[in-house]
């Protein structure tokens, strides 16, 4: 009995066995062949978005096709899920990946026509079919059946309905029902009509033979095969079936949206080099606002029409929301498309020189250090570094002015002397903490870096006076919203495109303080002033700025830089390939565009403005020399300083002497007994101020010459030898005259007296007033050159002339 029950289980277990051997074999398969996820998310094309979510361009994939895959399908328009689902698969929310019956009539079918008619495939094989695409053979339907079961073990229905979606094929370079909805309705799939669903469902079946924008009869007779259907399966009612076929048949592709065309180009190259399958990576929400996009636009174009025709071609204009940082407009050139002008050039990128703009950074930096405030008197004269001779944009000088004119009027000279009166690196770290990015090594730059001798790009400039506009906070510019990652690209500073330029995430650092940064503020807010445009009008509608001009050497760029509370813009005017032009200036050439920017953007004049800081005080200060009044003082003014860090140096320019009443003689205490004088107040200039403003007829007054019959000697600033430059050996050449290598006798005096005596080895070879032109006639070897002011103040340096062959 035990024999036979054994018999009888080894009979069945050959029975039993089959049915597991499909599965042994799927899983061995399976083990084999894994399902290819990657064939399912080929990668889409990049879209750019503004702020609020409206596609500003689109671009191809790498392979030039147009796809735009939904993650969810919920962004799918529910018509157009029925349209398809009635068409090629009623059963697929049923069946398991194959419909059994469809492949059977299908095979029968197949058969009486001699050749294949139908396929008899669901929509998960279609897909499979769709992941790698084959001919239609036995074998390969076997492999998409084989696929269909991964797929369906793999992924929800609604998932591989997603995906099916995004793979379809619509004509040409179209994938994806979102992007054939885009260029055939101009619109998202959500918003499909039932007409346009059920092009979309037909089209596929035959892309190239069904393409509305070629065959669009053809293209109709297929949509009313699906509409018929849908009806007779009662997904629609006949009132909607008539509405849906009256509905027009698309007769062409429409074009996609292009707007801000070079950051989003900007941004789409960027996200080229990024190996994300993640789909809403491909969707970029930039910061830009459409609004100040197209103003900024349509105003740069209005503004340069009449510069173009005088030999000007291209102009940028960036615009920051001034608390966020976030790029709200971008406009590289006038027109993209003007090829004679580089027009695809992105103008907010490219390194060039920013001429004066850079000149409020050093005033700030010299109030922050408490150097000076804004009545401090500076110095507007010649002068010469090393070698370097900073002049004014005019030519001209001043002699002296103050910190707040000497910034609003944009002068040279007094910058750069601040410059060097501080550590000469201090505005080089400063740049480099505040963010600016194409800077080279220090090294590379001297003092005329304050005047522009350097290279910055447009963006990274406007950034830079936003860290004003936020009282002295520095942060990095936005491009996308909420990009506050860490970029793990470092920066190149020879590559302005590059990934750190574009959205850089360094934390935010307090560079200035807020009184210093208001301070600088109200002395930028003055409109009467040399680069205030001359064909701008002051109106009351104008909005409240503070502002800022430069113009490069060789007038090849203008600028313009303003902010306020709400917005910092900057204007950038010249030619791409760097050609000056004699009308290029940012007073009139950049200037005016901000303005108008201003004005357009503002609406009405809003009371809104930096508050001021409560640390910030007042005081008197000497009417000449800004400092805090002394004693001598006879004039006073107003002035703000930053409590514990501005200077409270009493002016030392105002001196009180004794001038006796007979002779108007200068007395001191050791003549001054038993005769009558009174006491007088003088401004006694440096030296080299005074000799010069006296040589330009700036007339100086001058201190009375001291007593002849006194004995004692007079204390005072020695001369001060301009030329020749101590330490430098001068050349005789031998096929020069002699009267051409003359050299030039110069030296500064105190303003107690313009005599001058100049000695050579001992012997007088000039006598007369400081601002008499002399000069000494080489002799070869080595002297000594001695200069005696008229009080016997005297000044010596070794002075070495060799004779050259």
């Amino acid at each position: 009995m035990q024999n036979k029950l054994i018999k009888f289980i080894q009979k069945r277990r050959i029975f039993l066995a089959i049915p597991l051997f499909p599965v042994c074999l799927f899983i061995l398969a399976n083990w084999v062949f894994p399902l290819p996820k990657h064939k399912l998310q080929p990668t889409p094309s990049t879209v750019v978005l503004d702020r609020n979510g409206e596609w500003l361009r689109a671009f191809t994939t790498p392979n030039d096709m147009w796809r735009f895959p939904e993650t969810s399908l919920d962004n799918v328009s529910p018509l157009f899920q029925t349209a398809m689902l009635t068409y090629e698969d009623k059963w697929f929310y049923q069946h398991w990946g194959i419909n059994p019956v469809s492949l059977v009539y299908a095979a029968i079918d197949n058969f009486k026509a001699r050749r294949i008619v139908r396929g008899g495939s669901t929509i998960t094989m279609q897909l499979a079919r769709l992941m790698e695409p084959k001919d239609r053979t036995i074998p390969n339907k076997c492999i998409e059946i084989f696929r269909a079961f991964q797929l369906e073990l793999t992924y929800t229905k609604t998932e591989i309905l997603t995906l099916y979606f995004n793979l379809l094929p619509y004509g040409g370079n179209i994938v994806g029902s979102g992007a054939a909805a885009r260029l055939y309705f101009n619109k998202p799939q959500s918003a499909l009509s039932l007409g346009e669903a059920a092009l979309l469902a037909a089209i596929p079946n035959s892309p190239e033979y069904l393409r509305p924008d070629r065959f669009p009869e053809k293209a109709r007779n297929a949509r009313t095969k699906v509409l018929n259907r849908m009806k007779a399966a009662g997904k629609i009612t006949e009132q909607r079936l008539q509405e849906a076929l009256n509905e027009p048949i698309p007769s062409k592709r429409y074009h996609l949206p292009f707007k801000a065309p070079h950051l989003s180009r900007l941004i789409a190259n960027n996200q080229q080099n990024s190996t994300s399958q993640n789909i809403s990576k491909y969707r970029i929400h930039t910061t830009i606002g459409q609004r100040y996009q197209e103003t900024a636009k349509r105003i740069l174009r209005e503004y340069m029409r009449p510069l173009q025709a005088q030999g000007i071609s291209a102009g940028s204009i960036v615009i920051l929301d001034t608390k966020s940082r976030e790029v709200l407009a971008m406009v590289g050139s006038p027109d993209f498309f003007d090829k004679e002008s580089d027009g695809q050039v992105n103008g907010t990128l490219a390194i060039r020189s920013p001429g004066s703009t850079l000149k409020p950074f050093i005033y700030a930096l010299a109030i922050d250090k408490g150097y000076i405030t804004p009545q401090t008197l500076l110095f507007d004269v010649p002068v010469d570094y090393n070698g370097y001779s900073p002049v004014n944009f005019d030519g001209k000088y001043s002699g002296h002015i103050t910190a707040r004119k000497a910034l609003a009027h944009s002068l040279n000279v007094p910058a750069v002397n601040l410059y060097a009166k501080m550590q000469k690196d201090s505005l080089y770290e400063f740049l480099r903490q505040a963010h600016i990015s194409t800077l080279s090594e220090k090294e590379d730059y001297g003092l005329s870096l304050i005047l522009g001798g350097c290279g910055i790009n447009l963006l990274e400039l406007t950034n830079l006076y936003a860290g004003l506009a936020n009282m002295g906070v520095f942060e990095p510019y936005q491009l996308k919203l909420n990009q506050y990652k860490k970029c793990e690209k470092k920066t190149d500073v020879h590559n302005p495109y590059s990934l750190q330029s574009i959205s850089s995430s360094m934390p935010e650092s307090r560079l200035l303080r807020p009184e210093t940064c208001w301070v600088v503020t109200d002395m930028l807010t003055t409109l009467k002033r040399p680069d205030f445009p001359d064909t701008f009008e002051l109106t009351g509608t104008m909005p409240k700025v503070a502002w800022k001009t430069g113009t490069s050497y060789g007038h090849r760029d203008a600028w313009s830089i303003g902010y306020t509370p709400e917005l910092t813009i900057g204007v950038w005017i010249g030619n791409f390939n760097a050609t000056g032009n004699q009308i290029l200036s940012g007073a009139n050439s950049a200037a005016p565009i901000l303005f108008t920017l201003f004005t357009a953007l503002s609406g009405e004049k809003s009371n809104k403005w930096f508050v001021k800081p409560v640390s910030l005080k007042t005081r008197l200060v000497c009417a000449v020399s800004g400092l805090p009044l002394s004693i001598h003082c006879p004039t006073s003014i107003s002035d703000v300083y930053i409590s514990g860090v501005s200077t409270i140096r009493e002016c030392h320019i105002h001196k009180t002497i004794q001038v006796d009443d007979t002779t108007g003689e200068r007395l001191c205490s050791s003549c001054r007994h038993g005769k009558q004088y009174s006491d007088e107040t003088f401004a006694v200039l440096p030296a080299n101020v005074a000799t010069w403003m006296n040589a330009n007829g700036f007339g100086v007054p001058l201190l009375p010459k001291h007593n002849g019959d006194c004995t004692r000697l007079i204390s005072g600033t020695s001369p001060i030898i301009l030329s020749p430059a101590r330490d430098t050996v001068y050349h005789i050449r031998s096929n020069i005259p002699f009267e051409y290598q003359k050299i030039r006798l110069s030296a500064s005096v105190s303003g107690d007296t313009q005599d001058l005596f100049w000695f050579l080895n001992g012997e007088l070879v000039f006598k007369g007033k400081a601002v008499e032109p002399t000069f000494l006639t080489p002799i070869a070897g080595k002297h000594e050159l001695t200069c005696i002011d008229g009080a016997g103040r005297s000044t010596s340096l070794p002075l070495t002339i060799v004779a050259q062959d």
